[in-house]
C-alpha cells in the first residue's frame, strides 16, 4: 500500500515497472525527444522519488501531447501513466499532486492503456512545462 496526502493506493510496482520495461513504443518527433531528455536528465529529485514510488518510467508516458510556449523556448505537456493497481481510499477527482513543476491528477478516462498492463489500473494525469533541451534535425 502506498499513501500518498489523503490517498491509498494499492499499487504493484513491479508489474507496473515490467509493463513500462515492455511498452516500447516512443514518438520520435521533436517535441518527443525533447521530453525524454528532459525526462532523463531535468528531472527534480521530489519528481523522481514520487514516479519511482508507483512504479513510473517518466519517459514513457501512454499518452503525450505539446504546446510551445514562451516564444519557443519551453513546451507545455501533457498526457497520461498507467500504473497496475487500484485506489483503496479517496476520491478520484479531488487528486491533485504538484510537485515543483508537475500537476499529477487521478483521472477515469482510461484512454491508450498499453496493452502488457493488466488487471486494474489507475491512469495518473499529468500536465507540465519543461524546456527546450534538444537540437533540432535540419
Amino acid at each position: 500500500m502506498i499513501q500518498i496526502e489523503d490517498w491509498l493506493l494499492a499499487v504493484d510496482v513491479e508489474s507496473t515497472k515490467m509493463g513500462f520495461e515492455f511498452n516500447s513504443y516512443r514518438c520520435t518527433s521533436d517535441e518527443c525527444r525533447n521530453f525524454v531528455e528532459a525526462c532523463e536528465k531535468h528531472m527534480k529529485p521530489v519528481v523522481l522519488d514520487f514516479a519511482q514510488q508507483l512504479g513510473i518510467d517518466l519517459s514513457k508516458p501512454s499518452q503525450l501531447e505539446s504546446h510551445h510556449v514562451n516564444n519557443n523556448t519551453a513546451i507545455m505537456y501533457s498526457g497520461k501513466y498507467h500504473i497496475i493497481g487500484e485506489v483503496i481510499e479517496g476520491e478520484i477527482d479531488a487528486w491533485d499532486i504538484i510537485l515543483e513543476e508537475h500537476c499529477f491528477s487521478l483521472s477515469a478516462d482510461f484512454d491508450m492503456v498499453p496493452v502488457v498492463m493488466t488487471g486494474s489500473v489507475i491512469e495518473i494525469s499529468f500536465e507540465v512545462v519543461l524546456p527546450w533541451v534538444v537540437e533540432v534535425k535540419v
